[in-house]
């Protein structure tokens, strides 16, 4: 047994001794299968593919180990990827000979590598990424100065909320403070621009709609608020997420405020904004942005159902959506699951102007409620959280690409006062805000008042609500118009009351420029009256119902002439009879007394 041992012993020994005396240049310790073959080194990034020296960095994850693309994997171990001799040096497999390797030529000026990447105090690794607000950052290799080291790659992108601008807001002599929103977060300034606000400007000629006069004949609070006016009578603040809406959100929001005020708060109910954004499409653009004065013409003209009927959800989809409560659908269900009753859907009187004079706003705030104001939204309002906004100027230096603005729709709810610890006082609006409760002073934001701030002042509409299905609602807002009416001193009639509208325009043309008759103007954009193709058909049958109408009326008028003659003709007979007869009256009243007279004798 022992010399069984032995001899096993003394065959392990001179099999190693074999082994070990081999060329070192054996095929299976030096090539890779055809399933290893790779690519390893040559899918890092540019530049660090095949690294200079050692560098442990320079690795690729292989079979749950790594293998490296740096010179000195074939220095002293043999860890090196499969490609490496392909990538990195040209050759189709690894040399013949023990170890070496053809380097690459020598530079002039040797590169000092530097590994680590720092971003805000925290080190990085090569090729990580991490996200920076609205941009991100990669761990990269560079050239700098004859060295060749890591770094932070960022992309330059213009973000939404700023953290030097809140802290120079913060820290500056302004009337306002900045916030930072996670909401708004890791957006650009194209995404604010593209996503928050929504209302295109307005074409020349609704601009040229000719404002209201409103009465000024009393004296002004200093501060009116319409939540203390019509408590529980204003709707809350909504959210409309990423999609542009500000258009459908403002106008169903004044005009469901505007309801509930006039209804005495009979009717609660939230107008949806969802039905105008996807059912309102004519020249509008969805959750791309869209036209007050279109809003409101879909809304007189067709109406849309509430809230619990057509909810909104285009916050989170980014999309408008497929109408899905066309304009003669008559009966089924609303997309809530709801039954869909057609009287339900709420309507709006033609919107009126008011001028942009502080007084005339306030005024018709404190009779009237919520108004609908436009106004340019600039880079820093998105950061507002409490004061008074006015616009800051602090990127007045910065880059075209860092001043962007476009324009937002909101309701103005009440104005005030803000007196400063240096003693000033400065003017305000309050405005409701769609961006949700969480922004500003919960949903809310107060904006200089009288000075024209951002525009806000330039373009002031104001409507009624109205209901043509429900009798009892109807009859409900025509009581509450007559006493609205009658509190202005106004003597309320049944044509004012039945046709708001031709009131309304009646109004606008009685306060224009009288001397000069110019054509009214309302909100509402002109309609074309038909399509091309059917343009020349409606011509021709005008052409021809004038003439008819001519015929008609010529036809008439020689059956009246007839009819006239022979009307005179009976009248002169008559009169003559008459005369005849009045001559005749008195001889035989004559005869008459005179018989009796002789009867008598």
């Amino acid at each position: 047994m022992g010399s069984l041992t032995t001899t096993t012993f003394t065959l392990l020994l001179l099999t190693f001794l074999v082994l070990s005396s081999l060329p070192t240049t054996l095929t299976f310790f030096h090539e890779w299968g055809p399933d290893l073959e790779g690519p390893w080194c040559a899918q890092r990034p540019p530049g660090q593919d095949c690294c200079d020296g050692r560098d442990d960095y320079c690795a690729v994850p292989i079979l749950g180990t790594e293998c490296y693309c740096d010179i000195f994997c074939n220095d002293t171990s043999y860890d090196c990827c499969p490609d490496f001799w392909a990538h990195c040096h040209g050759v189709t497999r690894a040399p013949t000979t023990a170890r070496p390797t053809t380097l690459p030529p020598p530079r002039t000026t040797p590169y000092q590598i530097v590994r680590e990447c720092v971003l805000n105090g925290v080190y990085y690794r090569p090729g990580d990424r991490v996200v920076d607000n609205c941009n991100e950052c990669k761990c990269e290799l560079y050239v700098s100065g004859g060295q060749r080291r890591y770094g932070m790659q960022c992309t330059d992108n213009v973000c939404l909320i700023r953290d030097d601008l809140i802290a120079a807001v913060n820290s500056g002599p302004y009337t306002w403070r900045a916030s930072n929103y996670s909401a708004l977060w890791g957006m650009t300034l194209d995404d604010g621009l593209r996503y928050r606000l929504g209302t295109y400007p307005l074409e020349s000629d609704v601009l040229q709609m000719t404002a209201i006069k409103v009465a000024q004949d009393e004296a002004l609070p200093e501060s009116f608020d319409s939540r203390d006016k019509w408590p529980d009578k204003l709707h809350p603040i909504r959210d409309q997420g990423n999609c542009a809406s500000s258009w459908a959100f403002s106008t169903t929001a004044v005009a469901s405020d505007r309801l509930t005020i006039e209804s005495a708060g009979a009717i609660i109910e939230e107008l949806s904004a969802q039905h105008m954004l996807s059912c309102d499409t004519d020249g509008q653009d969805g959750c791309t942005g869209g036209k007050v004065d279109r809003a409101w013409y879909f809304l007189r003209k067709f109406g849309v159902v509430t809230e619990a009927c057509y909810p909104y959800d285009s916050g989170k989809t980014e999309k408008g959506g497929e109408c899905s409560l066309p304009v003669r659908q008559r009966g089924g269900d609303c997309p809530s699951g709801i039954q869909y009753k057609r009287e339900k859907r709420y309507k709006a009187s033609p919107p009126y102007r008011i001028r942009p004079l502080e007084r005339e706003i306030m005024k018709e705030i404190l009779d009237n409620g919520p108004v609908q104001a436009i106004f340019e939204v600039k880079e820093d309002f998105y950061m507002y959280k409490s004061g008074v906004y006015q616009y800051s100027g602090l990127t007045s230096n910065d880059p075209p690409e860092a001043r962007k603005s476009a324009y937002h729709s909101v309701r103005l709810l009440g104005w005030g006062v803000e007196r400063t610890f240096e003693g000033d006082i400065v003017k305000y609006w309050i405005g409701a805000n769609s961006w949700g409760p969480e922004w500003g002073e919960n949903g809310y934001f107060r904006i200089a008042r009288g000075v024209n701030t951002n525009d806000i002042e330039n373009y002031v509409v104001g409507a009624w609500g109205k209901i043509t299905g429900d009798v009892a609602q109807r009859q409900l807002l025509t009581e509450s118009r007559r006493r609205r009416l009658e509190a202005r001193g106004e003597r309320p009639s049944t044509r004012r009351l039945r046709n708001l509208r031709r009131r309304r325009r009646r109004r606008h043309h009685i306060d224009g420029d009288k001397s000069n008759k110019k054509q009214l103007r309302t909100l509402e954009p002109r309609r074309r009256r038909g399509r091309n193709n059917r343009r020349g058909g409606r011509r021709q049958g005008k052409k021809e119902g004038r003439r008819n109408r001519n015929r008609n009326a010529s036809k008439s008028s020689r059956r009246q002439r007839k009819h006239d003659k022979k009307s005179k003709d009976s009248k002169k007979e008559s009169g003559a009879r008459g005369i005849e007869g009045r001559e005749r009256e008195p001889q035989n009243t004559k005869m008459s007394k005179l018989e009796e007279l002789i009867g008598a004798l």
